[in-house]
């Protein structure tokens, strides 16, 4: 099984010189003696591990990612797939929203929020701890 390439990676050549397909995320229905044979079969996008969610009808929904040509190559092997979004486009979208810039120039701007940098002493945040974690 293949890692999905990243929103990074859209519009970069893949390992063979050319620009990697958009994937999609799908459901495929199977049963409990067809999923091994698709996963053998077919180089499948499923994670970290495969996910089969069981259906009522004593069958399962496998999640996956993949391309057009290999949806195509699914159906036609006779697996009904369900075909949901494009999340290649999804993460060209998402990663167009993260900004380039620098907004703690270099380290000359503190960060705020609610959060505390451990083993600071400013602002009545405790004693600073020794090693080990623990305070003096």
């Amino acid at each position: 099984m293949t890692d999905m390439p990243g929103p990074e990676d859209a519009g970069r050549p893949n390992g063979e010189g050319g620009v990697p397909a958009d994937k999609f995320a799908v459901k495929i229905s199977v049963t409990p003696e067809t999923v091994t044979e698709l996963l053998r079969r077919f180089d499948l996008d499923v994670g970290d591990r495969p996910h089969v969610e069981p259906t009522a009808e004593g069958r399962g929904t496998l999640y996956a990612f993949a391309p057009q040509e290999q949806i195509r190559e699914i159906e036609a092997a006779g697996y009904t797939i369900e075909v949901g979004e494009n999340v290649s486009e999804t993460g060209r979208q998402r990663m167009a929203e993260v900004s380039e810039g620098d907004r703690f120039e270099g380290g000359r701007v503190q960060p705020r929020g609610l959060g505390r940098k451990p083993g600071r002493n400013d602002e009545g945040q405790g004693a600073e701890p020794e090693k080990g974690g623990q305070p003096r």
